[in-house]
């Protein structure tokens, strides 16, 4: 049985669709395409289902494993998705500024249990309140950078003159990435590529009870 992603190549072929045409659908990179249809990276399940129903092809169906084996991973087209917590190191505090940017000012001792597969997920604690109240002083936020950012979301952004970013993500083309600010009063931002050192994506926003030393 071919795997969801061998089944969108196919059709894409088909039907003559470029993996930039595609990207330009889905508001996501030609690159993220072109991880996805390689099976090098795997998106969420309802970016699997927006590329399937843009190619007219059936939705993909997430199984859950029997009741009495509670720790048998999810079951995914064949290929077993983690289901266990991981540790994510603390990288440091992010002070958040009044302008929507944030500096790493010192080491942060300590870590937060995510249900993530990334190995290299990480933890920043977090100073301030331009961010409130989506993100509180005190609360911390958990990236993972091995992960493709997804419309909608909220991303950590690293530009090339070394101002980082907490926003959420509108969309992102071949060109550039528009961004929104989580705080509404500083708006949107659109950056180009080049301009742009990294994107990960922020799985999640921990209290303060949540992080252990």
């Amino acid at each position: 049985m071919s795997t969801w992603y061998e089944q969108a190549k196919a059709r894409m072929r088909e039907r003559q669709i470029s993996q930039e045409q595609m990207a330009e659908r889905m508001g996501v990179t030609q690159g993220a395409i072109g991880h996805w249809l390689n099976g090098r990276r795997e998106p969420k399940l309802e970016v699997i289902n927006q590329m399937l129903e843009l190619l007219d092809l059936p939705p993909l169906v997430v199984t859950a494993p029997p009741a009495e084996s509670e720790e048998t991973p999810l079951v995914h087209e064949g290929k077993l998705e983690p289901s266990a917590f991981r540790r994510a190191p603390m990288k440091g505090i992010a002070q958040l500024g009044p302008d929507g940017y944030w500096d790493v000012l010192d080491y942060a001792d300590g870590w937060v249990d995510i249900p993530s597969s990334d190995p290299d997920a990480y933890s920043l604690r977090v100073r301030g309140d331009s961010m409130s109240p989506a993100i509180r002083d005190g609360w911390a936020i958990w990236c993972e950078p091995n992960r493709d950012p997804v419309s909608g979301e909220y991303v950590m952004v690293r530009r090339t003159n070394g101002q980082q970013m907490v926003k959420e993500l509108l969309y992102a083309n071949s060109e550039c990435v528009s961004l929104m600010s989580i705080n509404a009063s500083y708006g949107r931002l659109t950056i180009p590529w080049s301009e742009i050192e990294h994107i990960h994506p922020v799985g999640g926003i921990v209290p303060p009870s949540k992080i252990s030393y």
